[in-house]
């Protein structure tokens, strides 16, 4: 017995081979990016990338994350370590030095940023 999707199948199917022929920021255009959490964010493009230096220069007083994260005393080098941050204390620290209320909006930020430039 089959489901009809209405092509559902066949535009997740584009968006996979999009991603795997290395259009990350295609495949960001098509997502609902404030319907993913924290982790699916931070899955989808290299942290370096997503919360690069010309986002952060642009979007906020800090010219890096290692800078807003240290002027909140935390470090982290990679997306495991930042996951790994207290996210409620993080939370607090991005909406109190910058214009996003948490991490989460942070990164959609980023992720639509990023899409736009490429």
């Amino acid at each position: 017995m089959g489901f009809n999707f209405g092509g559902l199948g066949d535009k997740i199917q584009g968006m996979v081979d999009t991603f795997k022929e290395g259009g990350a920021w295609e495949l960001l255009q098509n997502l609902p990016l404030d319907q993913l959490n924290v982790d699916q964010l931070l899955e989808k493009l290299p942290l370096d990338q997503l919360l690069s230096g010309s986002f952060l220069q642009n979007f906020t007083p800090f010219g890096s994350l290692t800078e807003l994260l240290q002027s909140g005393g935390f470090s982290a080098g990679s997306a495991e370590e930042l996951k790994a941050l207290p996210q409620d204390q993080l939370n607090e620290h991005i909406a109190q030095t910058t214009s996003f209320s948490s991490l989460k909006d942070m990164l959609v930020k980023a992720a639509e940023f990023y899409s736009q430039g490429k």
